[in-house]
């Protein structure tokens, strides 16, 4: 919005709102002219030229009222909308436009209607026409309806119907696309939706036939000829200037609802075909207003939504890359993996980092958490384990490495669960220690060893004792190391909470390890796990199978 010059505020002259009020001056001329034609004035011997001053103050006193309403957008014209503080005075003139109207063409109108009265008694007195007080009374009450009320209403009406077209073409150009403030909107008690139909009701409807009621009742209690024919007159010019003022009043309403109704419409339909940063003109502060406002946040929402699902599979693309994309190529040795997050990045992680010199690194860590913290700390995880692979630094040295960085960059309690092994095929040696994490499971021959943990888990304390331990590989020694989603799966049925635990574990791998390949073993223990619960419905699975070929 800011530094942006809109073509709109160079139209915010004074002349072109004056001369949009048109209909209401057409109104008055035509009711004078039913006066003059039908008789009223001949009565009361009311000159022509009386009648003409009528019309040059009722046209003053409208003319007037016009140009006060106005006054603080004409002066908004040329403004260049260069800073926040000249938007919000753009903003809030606009909001005050409707009240302003109502304001200065009810003033105007009581103005003109005590005028009328008083040009009509003075005329009657210095012409000696028998002005009686039942025709008196019969005059009052059409001038103040007509006058007072229809055409304060219908200048009102066309006040309201110019405002929506300003912030319409306004909201093309890209202004005040998201609302007039962002705070509740000030609804004023009188103009709510639900009581425009009564009050329409009250104008056109009730209060009239109110009037044309009592006019029964002044005729039936007249003696006379000519107040008859006066009375009856007064009626045939409120019933012309309600057929005038009130069609083009309800007209005038309609077209600004349609015309809201119209842009809401718009809204949706290019919302519904993903134009997401399409935004509603908020054209009323009513409830349409509050209307197109929620359209406009449900629009934001969503986009903000597309945003982040773009953004979430930017991020699962980046997790999956951080993962090995093929098994290593490793004599004498097999070696297969396996993992699915709980959401959509998940705090598991799984490696094999092979050196220069043939030695494998294999890593399944585990971060507190889940979600996108968790998936954060495995980045920089591999990161430092990476580098310190490749810089060849001793194994146990890298993970106490490892662990002291972590507990300067976790926060909130968070911790690492690790299982870090390093295989030199040559030897057949595995080196290896566990950090808070579960225990690897090591097959030989139909028999199982758990690889426990020595240590807390990293983040938590510095210069842990990280105890490194050997294990001799002999041919078929088949190694599993998993994260908790594996033992925790919690069984299928109804609101049971029993987990598939590491018993289940170390009988099923006591059954099935030293059979079937390691991809066939990977397979097998996810469907075994998908049978028992639903695998990593409540938290990431990881499984990492090393076996020493026969």
């Amino acid at each position: 919005m800011l530094g942006y010059d809109s073509r709109m505020i160079h139209k915010l002259t004074t002349w072109r709102f004056v001369v949009g009020l048109w209909p209401l001056l057409l109104t008055f001329i035509l009711a004078q002219w039913a006066v003059r034609t039908f008789g009223n004035t001949a009565d009361i011997a009311i000159p022509w030229w009386l009648s003409l001053s009528d019309l040059i103050v009722f046209m003053a006193a409208f003319i007037g009222a016009a140009i006060w309403v106005y006054i603080p957008l004409a002066q908004m014209r040329h403004t260049s909308l260069a800073s926040a503080l000249e938007c919000e005075k753009l903003e809030q003139r606009i909001i005050n436009l409707p009240s302003r109207a109502m304001k200065g063409f009810l003033i105007a109108g009581t103005v003109c209607a005590l005028y009328l009265m008083a040009v009509l008694s003075v005329g009657a007195l210095v012409s000696n026409a028998a002005l009686t007080p039942t025709m008196l009374l019969a005059s009052a009450l059409c001038l103040l309806y007509s006058v007072g009320i229809l055409a304060p209403c219908l200048g009102f009406a066309m006040t309201m119907a110019y405002m929506v077209k300003l912030r319409h073409g306004l909201g093309d150009e890209g202004l005040f696309l998201h609302g007039l403030y962002d705070g509740d909107v000030n609804i004023m008690h009188w103009s709510r939706v639900a009581r425009r139909p009564w009050l329409i009701f009250l104008i056109t409807s009730a209060l009239p036939a109110s009037i044309l009621a009592l006019f029964v009742y002044l005729i039936l209690g007249t003696a006379t000829r000519v107040e008859q024919n006066f009375i009856l007159l007064q009626a045939g010019v409120l019933f012309a200037a309600l057929t005038l003022a009130g069609t083009w009043l309800v007209f005038t309403v309609g077209q600004v609802i349609e015309q809201v109704m119209k842009s809401m419409t718009d809204g949706l339909e290019r919302i519904k075909e993903g134009e997401l940063d399409f935004r509603v003109a908020v054209l009323t502060d009513d409830e349409f207003g509050i209307l197109a406002r929620g359209l406009n946040t449900a629009a934001a929402g969503l986009q903000e939504r597309e945003e982040l699902k773009h953004g979430l599979e930017i991020a699962v693309e980046i997790h999956h890359a951080m993962l090995p994309s093929s098994e290593p190529e490793i004599e004498r040795y097999s070696l297969h993996a396996f993992q699915q997050s709980c959401y959509a990045v998940g705090g598991d992680y799984y490696d094999h980092i092979v050196l220069p010199d043939g030695r494998v690194w294999l890593i399944v860590a585990d971060v507190a958490g889940k979600g996108y913290p968790a998936a954060l700390t495995v980045a920089n995880l591999r990161a430092m384990l990476h580098a310190l692979a490749h810089l060849e630094i001793p194994f146990e040295k890298a993970a106490a490495y490892v662990n002291n960085t972590l507990c300067e960059t976790l926060t909130g309690g968070r911790f690492v669960t690790l299982f870090m092994a390093k295989l030199q095929p040559e030897s057949n040696s595995l080196l290896w220690l566990n950090a808070g994490h579960m225990p690897a499971l090591l097959y030989r021959q139909g028999e199982i060893e758990s690889l426990e943990a020595s240590s807390p888990p990293m983040g938590l304390q510095k210069d842990l004792d990280l105890k490194v331990s050997l294990r001799m590989l002999q041919e078929g020694d088949t190694l599993l190391a998993y994260s908790d989603g594996v033992t925790e799966a919690r069984a299928r049925h109804h609101g049971s909470a029993e987990m598939f635990g590491e018993l289940r574990l170390k009988q099923w791998l006591s059954e099935y390890g030293g059979g079937a390949t390691i991809e066939n073993l990977t397979q097998q223990l996810q469907e075994k796990l998908d049978d028992y619960g639903h695998i990593a419905a409540d938290d990431d699975v990881t499984m990492l199978f090393l076996r020493r070929e026969l």
